[in-house]
């Protein structure tokens, strides 16, 4: 049985634009590597051409830009190589602990916040 991995793509765009994606499969680490090289020829493959409205993308543009490159890789990964989409909440954790007479297990849920505190400057005069 191979192992299930979760992969992380992401990209930087003009003015910090920023975006990743976690995907998932049961498939080994080379292997991954083999199909988003696929996943990109796939993206290259569709600058320049013109593809109407809902078409098998599902986008309906041309990749003419990273961001869209990007879209198209996941995109492919998801719809044609059969990869899992998956969310990760970063703030938010479980925490196992037993008790002191070691018969009773908890599980505690902790969620990080921030707080801020709003600076008023004041107006002189």
């Amino acid at each position: 049985m191979k192992d299930f991995n979760i992969f992380k793509i992401e990209y930087y765009w003009y003015e910090g634009e920023h975006k990743e994606t976690l995907l998932a499969k049961e498939i080994e680490p080379e292997k991954f590597e083999e199909d988003l090289i696929e996943a990109n020829k796939f993206a290259e493959s569709l600058i320049g051409i013109e593809i109407k409205d809902y078409d098998y993308l599902g986008k309906g543009y041309t990749v003419e830009c990273l961001p869209q490159f990007y879209e198209q890789i996941v995109w492919f990964l998801i719809n044609k190589k059969g990869y899992v989409l998956c969310s990760f909440d970063k703030n938010t954790f479980f925490r196992v602990e037993d008790s002191s007479n070691n018969k009773k297990i908890s599980i505690i849920k902790l969620k990080k916040t921030i707080k801020s505190n709003e600076l008023k400057s004041k107006k002189e005069k």
